[in-house]
C-alpha cells in the first residue's frame, strides 16, 4: 500500500519537525532562541512555501477562474430515491462527518488540532464546492457524502465517502449516480473526473460501474520529481501482476503507479 506508507512517513516527518521547533523555542530548557535559529526555521518554511507556490502555478491552467450559478442548488434536497436522500449539510452532520474523515484519513494526527477539523468543516460548507450529505430516508441520519471538490476547475472532480458500517449496501453507487445525473442536468456541465488510490480496488470498481473510464495518473502526496522517483525505487518490489494489469489499463509505466493516484473521466 505505497500511498498509505508514504503518508505515514510524511506524517512522521511533520511531527519530528514540530518537535524540533518546540525544542528550539525553549522546551529543551533554554529561555531564549537565537536569531540565527529563528532565521533558519523561517528560511526552511519559506523554501517549503515557494515549492508549494511553484506546484500551484503549474496547476493554474486547470482553473477557469470561474463563474457558476449556485442559486440552481439552493434547495435543501438535491435528489432522492426510495431509501436515501442527498441533502445539504446540517449541524447534526458535524460529528459523524469528522468521524468519517478521520476514518479514511491518511494522516490522522492532524485531527488532534481543532483548527484542522474546523477547516475541514468549512470546506464541506464552502461555496467553492458542491457537497451533499447522503442520509437514510427513514431517520435522516448521515451515512456519508458526495460532491464536487472545487467548482472553479475546468473538469469537476467528484469525491465520495461512505461510513464503513454502511459500505457494500449499494449506497455509494446509487448516491453518486443520482448526483452526477442531477448536477449535469442542472448545471449543463457534463464531464467529471475522479481520483482513486491505486490500492483502492473497491473505489476503482465503483468508478467503472458508474461508467468512468481510465484517463491517466494524477499527483497526490508527492509533487517534487525527486520524491516521486525515490518512492518508485523504494516500493518497486510491490509491482505484482495486479499492478501490471492496472498499468496496462491506464497505459502508463508500472512504476509510476507507486507515486501517483489513478484518474478517471466520465461524460454524463
Amino acid at each position: 500500500m505505497p500511498m498509505q506508507e508514504i503518508a505515514v512517513k510524511i506524517e512522521k516527518k511533520q511531527l519530528l519537525d514540530e518537535l524540533e521547533l518546540l525544542k528550539k523555542l525553549g522546551c529543551d530548557g533554554r529561555d531564549v532562541v537565537t536569531r540565527e535559529e529563528i532565521l533558519r526555521i523561517l528560511e526552511k518554511r519559506k523554501k517549503e512555501l515557494l515549492e508549494e507556490i511553484h506546484y500551484l502555478e503549474k496547476k493554474e491552467d486547470a482553473l477557469i477562474g470561474g463563474e457558476y450559478d449556485l442559486s440552481l442548488f439552493d434547495k435543501n434536497i438535491l435528489c432522492e430515491d426510495p431509501e436515501i436522500v442527498l441533502r445539504k449539510p446540517s449541524d447534526n452532520d458535524l460529528k459523524p462527518y469528522y468521524f468519517l474523515k478521520k476514518e479514511y484519513a491518511y494522516m490522522k494526527s492532524a485531527f488532534a488540532k481543532p483548527e484542522y477539523k474546523n477547516e475541514l468543516w468549512q470546506e464541506y460548507l464552502s461555496d467553492e464546492s458542491l457537497y451533499y450529505t447522503i442520509a437514510r430516508k427513514e431517520d435522516n441520519d448521515f451515512i456519508g457524502y458526495c460532491g464536487v471538490k472545487n467548482l472553479n476547475r475546468k473538469i469537476w472532480e467528484i469525491a465520495i465517502e461512505i461510513k464503513s458500517d454502511c459500505c457494500h449496501q449499494g449506497y455509494g453507487y446509487r448516491a453518486l449516480k443520482m448526483y452526477l445525473e442531477t448536477v449535469a442536468n442542472m448545471s449543463n456541465r457534463h464531464e467529471f473526473a475522479s481520483r482513486v488510490d491505486t490500492d483502492n480496488i473497491v473505489s476503482q470498481n465503483l468508478m467503472e460501474k458508474l461508467g468512468f473510464q481510465p484517463y491517466g495518473l494524477s499527483e497526490f502526496l508527492l509533487h517534487r520529481e525527486e520524491d516521486k522517483l525515490a518512492a518508485e525505487e523504494e516500493y518497486k518490489d510491490k509491482l505484482d501482476d495486479r499492478y501490471m494489469a492496472l498499468a496496462k489499463k491506464f497505459n502508463v509505466e508500472p512504476r509510476k503507479l507507486l507515486s501517483h493516484v489513478l484518474e478517471y473521466r466520465m461524460v454524463v
